[in-house]
């Protein structure tokens, strides 16, 4: 336990910089845009779709559309709130995913580079513990913050809200508030990102076994390789196996969203509450993801046996 707890104290030190101070800039580039925005003109622009029909507007066409004769029920009001809190995860998740798929390749790669590496197989940790210790830094520690930064725009944006409330007829801010699916949210980012991380596996997993493997441009090896192997399957087989198998795993599909994606024009996309987040473990696509991502870690530790410097 003491092992497990140093190593995992170790990859947060040094990687808090990108999994901790990223998401908090991000947060605090939103705050600056929404009180910008509200100085201005205001109003603050959500970019996300308001109804079925696409149409894109702000917080307060937002109230004073939920108080219409065409939308007069609480039900309406907290499916467009639900939508604003769903376009505002988009963004922290899309820079989340930036991070960790660049720290994921140098953090074996670096530790060689810079020859590190030879110091921290002077500590009691095996190889094997090292390795994990990264995927799980990755996986169930980095994104504490991330849903810590999402929670606190959540409520920027309802504190913002509420006083955009008075004076809106029936809307109150008790209306507001207890429509805001606050909770159900955190819980769904807490489920989600929890169960992406074994969803997430074989690319993770992939990443790590090219940042122990290789001995220059990681980020080439690790994109390019893919690509021209999907290529080549293409060519000679007429299928497209891998490219869908990786976008797959690619996409975030645990964490609820209210924006749908379609694979081939089928309604596969990412889960919208709990139900289609838990339901990924009934699914081959997650088992098969596992065993591919665990042969993965497996070369990673391998290598990680071997390689000590560049």
């Amino acid at each position: 336990m003491n092992v497990w707890k140093g190593l995992l104290t170790r990859e947060w030190l040094e990687h808090k910089g990108a999994l901790g101070w990223g998401p908090v800039i991000t947060f605090g580039v939103i705050v600056v845009f929404v009180m910008i925005s509200l100085a201005i003109a205001g109003t603050v622009e959500i970019n996300l779709d308001l109804d079925d029909e696409g149409h894109r507007g702000s917080i307060t066409a937002l109230i004073d559309e939920s108080l219409s004769e065409e939308i007069p029920t609480e039900a309406a009001l907290a499916n467009r709130l639900d939508k604003i809190r769903h376009g505002v995860a988009e963004i922290f998740l899309f820079v989340f995913f930036i991070i960790a798929f660049f720290t994921l390749l140098g953090m074996l790669f670096d530790d060689r580079k810079d020859r590190s590496v030879l110091f921290w197989k002077s500590v009691p940790a095996s190889d094997a513990e090292t390795v994990l210790s990264k995927y799980v830094t990755i996986a169930w520690i980095g994104p504490v913050a991330t849903i810590a930064m999402i929670m606190a725009t959540y409520v920027f944006l309802f504190v913002v809200m509420t006083f955009l409330v008075p004076g809106r007829g029936a809307l109150t801010v008790g209306n507001l508030w207890s429509n805001s699916g606050l909770v159900v949210g955190l819980v769904e980012l807490i489920a989600g990102f929890a169960v992406h991380g074994l969803w997430a596996l074989p690319i993770y997993a992939w990443l790590l076994l090219v940042s122990s493997a290789v001995t220059r441009a990681p980020f080439a090896w690790a994109v390019f390789m893919p690509i021209v192997i999907g290529m080549l399957e293409r060519i000679t087989f007429g299928t497209g196996v891998l490219f869908k198998g990786i976008g797959n795993h690619l996409s975030l599909k645990a964490i609820p969203t209210a924006i749908q994606v379609s694979v081939d024009e089928a309604p596969s996309g990412r889960a919208t509450g709990l139900g289609d987040t838990f339901a990924l473990f009934a699914t081959s696509d997650m088992w098969i993801g596992i065993v591919i991502g665990a042969a993965f870690l497996y070369g990673a530790i391998y290598l990680r046996t071997r390689n000590n410097e560049i």
